[in-house]
């Protein structure tokens, strides 16, 4: 099927290897700092909701964890994501635009679509799932600490009674759709540059502010229709 198409190129040792180094790059290079900030963004609600609105332990650790994996995670990976993902993605096409690289391989014969579109959209939608995921979990983590401290063994175990599935599949399903629009975004911005230089940092830029906004309309739209 022609929508299927471009995905086709992912049979290619060049085309995967690209695949590859997005998630990479995206994904594994921001790891530590999404674990390092959930974790404290854990602690930090856990603290606010225990220690000035009096809610037990237990319910702060379940209200973190339904605002958590439904809302903050999502959002905030997607953010990071799009600070530093995006923009790089846009800089390196408008390069490769600007000295001819494109239009070289569009003379070779060589889609662009599944070379350089497909493995990168794909790379940073996987990326934001695991991150979007890893923060969630860094977030329960750092709550359980703060909240019940030398008990914490025990609320890890209860991990499971405090999540649903319904929280974890809604964190990964916006987690993809903000991954997917700030890819495509980054990637079409990359391609529209002009001829100049000059237009290389305003790609950057322009990827960064329109990844942002269509980050926050569509979890706006995910809000109105869940509602």
């Amino acid at each position: 099927m022609p929508l299927f198409r471009p995905l086709a190129g992912l049979q290619h040792a060049a085309v995967r290897r690209v695949l590859l180094k997005q998630i990479y790059f995206t994904g594994n290079e921001a790891a530590f700092l999404i674990l390092l900030i959930g974790f404290a963004l854990g602690g930090i609600v856990v603290a606010m909701l225990h220690g000035q609105y009096g809610q037990s332990q237990e319910s702060s650790l379940r209200l973190l964890a339904s605002l958590g994996f439904r809302e903050i995670s999502p959002l905030l990976a997607a953010i990071i994501l799009v600070a530093r993902s995006s923009s790089a993605v846009a800089s390196e096409l408008a390069t490769m635009q600007v000295h001819g690289e494109i239009r070289s391989l569009y003379r070779m014969g060589i889609p662009l679509g599944a070379y350089l579109i497909v493995p990168r959209v794909l790379g940073m939608t996987i990326a934001c799932i695991g991150l979007s995921f890893y923060l969630a979990v860094a977030a329960q983590l750092g709550g359980a600490v703060l909240g019940a401290g030398a008990d914490v063994t025990y609320q890890v175990i209860e991990f499971d009674r405090m999540l649903s599935l319904e929280q974890v599949l809604t964190c990964l399903a916006k987690a993809a759709l903000f991954g997917a629009a700030a890819s495509l975004l980054a990637c079409y911005v990359g391609l529209r540059v002009g001829p100049y230089v000059t237009d290389i940092p305003k790609a950057s830029s322009r990827s960064v502010v329109r990844g942002l906004s269509a980050v926050f309309v569509l979890d706006f739209m995910w809000s109105l229709w869940i509602s």
